[in-house]
């Protein structure tokens, strides 16, 4: 029932993208290996994850039925990474986990706010160097009709 290829968007179906990557963390992790020498499936489960929730928290709804299975699907591997790490690093590392994750997030939320203010301050720049401009063709424009009309007289 799920696409690995979306047809519309001609990209790879995020949920899939989230599933292969929980898979290669759970073998991984089944294997042995240590949940930091994993840090990219991880980001890219969490970048789902994350993504998902604030497209349900937007309520920005193009396909109401997909969005909903794509945030249960989120919310079902959150829970199981979090076991992952419950059962690898205990109670301490799931704090620090959370602890970084908040701090992750935050991070992300004051670099958007810092590249909307940088936006905005350059097209404030834009607008008033605009504005003086037409303010100093029109004051020249007017000398100089001035002295043409003061010319046919």
């Amino acid at each position: 029932m799920e696409r690995l290829y979306d047809k519309r968007r001609s990209t790879i179906d995020p949920i899939s993208i989230a599933l292969v990557s929980f898979t290669a963390l759970k073998k991984g992790i089944a294997l042995g290996k240590d949940l930091s020498s994993m840090g990219k499936d991880l980001n890219k489960v969490f970048n789902f994850i994350d993504g998902t929730k604030q497209a349900q928290k937007s309520g920005n709804k193009n396909d109401p039925l997909s969005d909903y299975i794509a945030y249960e699907k989120a919310l079902d591997i959150e829970r199981e990474l979090m076991d992952i790490i419950w059962q690898t690093r205990g109670s301490k590392g799931v704090a620090t986990f959370k602890r970084m994750r908040a701090e992750a997030t935050e991070r992300d939320r004051q670099s958007k706010y810092a590249s909307i203010k940088s936006r905005n301050q350059i097209i404030n720049g834009l607008s008033i160097t605009f504005g003086v401009l037409v303010f100093a063709s029109a004051i020249v424009g007017m000398i100089f009709f001035a002295k043409y009309l003061q010319e046919l007289q």
